[in-house]
């Protein structure tokens, strides 16, 4: 097949070459021979499924029935030209029938042109795009975060703005209860001097003996309301806690508050000394014994109150159990949470459980609870042991 190329194909910056039938190159711009690095001989001999690959289907039977028959111009987006050292370069490849004067095709040309720095502006633009969407999915990350954090603060701001009120209303409260107090104590005093001159009896003595340790009460807790508002020294001593137990127990059921439940005692034979303010223990146990009271309810019951001793961590270890319904999952989460209550408003502040853990924390403590349905939940608590212990 003789070929004649012109000025025109010569001008022309894609690769161009000329196949005759057989699928033998027999003619190359030299924009070919830059490209490739052969040389026009060596091109001139070679097959053209060597020089120009299609990675679908090569200039194969679909593709030459097409362009010798049909006299269709066939284009490929993804095409590769092998050059002679055998790297692959990405083309986008264009073939048209070569026809003679009788409309005869003779051969097929074939235009490749190099898309490298096309693919390569293409690649730039999807790491572009995705560097884009990667760093729009981290601001919606981080702006979930700041909005996550901004109603924890929110949340706190309010929390301290009602333990700021509660500190102002506990101060008025243990007003109050002082000298609720001193009247309860002038009025002992009186009953006391009249049960002397009349001669009393054992159950008024032992009655007076209880009301005097009610107004003890009443006191102890005015002074606590009143360091809450105007916190000053937490005097502490070395006490037996399972006296401290024992004596907790009593009051509450000489108060009628654990009437139905049996309460068990696995308590050491010997002293457990511990150093803490003796009111603020028994506001632990008066809230925790009172809340599985409140728990078992109605129904009969059991509260157990275990100490054990942690000697390595000098550490005495408290636990108060119950064999109350238990608490499900998503209320046990939140029941040291300051105001969370599933008490009724007239029946439940929401503070006696965050008070709690409060007065163990400050003591070194940790507060656990762990809960069961249908089997009762456990509290579970550390002090410091005495250093007499």
């Amino acid at each position: 097949m003789e070929i004649v190329l012109g000025p025109v194909m010569e001008a022309v910056a894609d690769v161009v070459v000329v196949v005759d039938l057989a699928g033998m190159i027999v003619h190359a711009n030299s924009a070919a021979l830059l490209l490739s690095g052969y040389e026009q001989a060596e091109l001139a001999a070679l097959p053209v499924a060597s020089f120009l690959v299609d990675e679908q289907s090569g200039l194969r039977t679909g593709t030459r029935q097409r362009v010798v028959s049909d006299h269709q111009v066939v284009r490929r987006d993804e095409a590769w030209l092998v050059t002679k050292h055998g790297a692959r370069i990405a083309v986008s490849l264009s073939a048209a029938p070569v026809l003679d004067e009788e409309g005869t095709t003779t051969g097929i040309v074939l235009v490749a042109r190099d898309i490298r720095e096309q693919r390569e502006l293409l690649a730039a633009r999807d790491a572009e795009i995705e560097r884009r969407e990667a760093a729009e999915t981290e601001l919606r990350r981080v702006m979930a975060t700041i909005e996550e954090r901004l109603a924890q603060t929110r949340s706190q701001l309010t929390l301290a703005e009602r333990r700021a009120t509660l500190g102002t209303l506990a101060g008025g409260v243990g007003h109050e209860l002082r000298n609720i107090a001193q009247i309860h104590a002038f009025a002992l005093d009186r009953m006391a001097t009249e049960l002397a001159r009349k001669g009393g009896s054992d159950e008024g003595r032992a009655a007076m003996l209880e009301l005097e340790r009610v107004g003890e009460h009443i006191a102890t807790h005015a002074r606590r309301l009143l360091h809450l508002a105007q916190p000053g020294p937490d005097h502490t001593s070395a006490l037996d806690i399972t006296l401290v137990i024992r004596d907790v127990v009593a009051m509450l059921q000489g108060a009628g508050k654990l009437h139905q439940v049996n309460v068990v005692f696995a308590l050491p034979d010997a002293p457990v000394l511990v150093t803490v303010n003796k009111t603020r223990i028994d506001q632990i146990f008066v809230n925790l014994v009172l809340n599985a009271a409140e728990a078992i309810g109605s129904s009969t019951g059991t509260i157990e109150l275990a100490v054990r001793l942690d000697p390595e961590r000098r550490r005495v270890v408290l636990e108060v159990r119950d064999t109350g319904p238990g608490i499900a999952a998503d209320v046990l989460s939140r029941i040291f949470e300051p105001f969370f209550t599933t008490k009724g408003a007239d029946n439940g502040t929401g503070l006696g459980l965050p008070v709690v853990r409060e007065i163990v924390e400050s003591y070194g403590g940790t507060l656990t609870a762990s809960s069961t349905l249908g089997a009762g939940t456990t509290f579970r608590f550390d002090l410091p042991m005495s250093s007499g212990r």
